[in-house]
């Protein structure tokens, strides 16, 4: 049976779903936990792996396709969220977190990380998008040991390590002896423990 939850990243979501002090607080919590990591989601779209830089860029490793997708990724509170789903002014010079001069006109508690990539990224007929997740939906689909600091597997460099296939779920075991453990990116958040 396939575990799904990481203990470090579950350990977090009482912090983010209690009510932090803040929006703010609840997005920097989760943007804490995810930036300069590499992280293997399974869900019903199969194997993934994701390194999210520190400068707002996103590197996916996609099952079945044989180049790195690269997009970028960031974190906000519900309420950007639904701004941006319901305005249509797509709130454009994100880079991987909120800025200090950014105000909240409505308190929230939840935060969500959310992805962007070019439309034919997935194939010829993906239309592209914006596409976000809540923390307890992205903890949900993290397997058991799959949170990794830096850039694991090479994945900024374009061109993954091989073929990822989409199911069965792939076990870290099988292919992780071949890649050094990677000391975390200083600027991006705090160290796993």
């Amino acid at each position: 049976m396939i575990n799904t939850a990481r203990a470090t990243l579950l350990g977090a979501l009482p912090l983010l779903a209690a009510g932090p002090a803040s929006a703010q607080g609840a997005v920097d919590a989760l943007f804490d936990l995810l930036c300069g990591r590499t992280v293997h989601f399974y869900d019903a779209s199969g194997n993934q792996i994701e390194y999210t830089a520190g400068d707002g860029t996103a590197y996916l490793w996609f099952n079945g396709i044989e180049d790195v997708i690269v997009g970028t990724w960031g974190v906000y509170s519900d309420a950007e969220v639904a701004e941006r789903n319901n305005d249509g002014s797509g709130d454009e010079g994100r880079d991987g977190g909120l800025s200090s001069e950014d105000i909240f006109d409505t308190p929230t508690f939840g935060a969500q990380v959310c992805y962007e990539y070019a439309p034919g990224a997935f194939g010829p007929f993906d239309p592209g998008g914006f596409h976000c997740f809540t923390e307890q939906r992205l903890f949900e689909t993290v397997v058991q040991g799959g949170v990794f600091p830096s850039d694991r597997y090479g994945l900024a460099d374009g061109e993954p390590p091989f073929l990822l296939p989409e199911h069965p779920f792939v076990e870290l075991g099988n292919f992780d002896a071949d890649f050094p453990q990677l000391p975390p990116e200083p600027a991006c958040g705090v160290p796993l423990s």
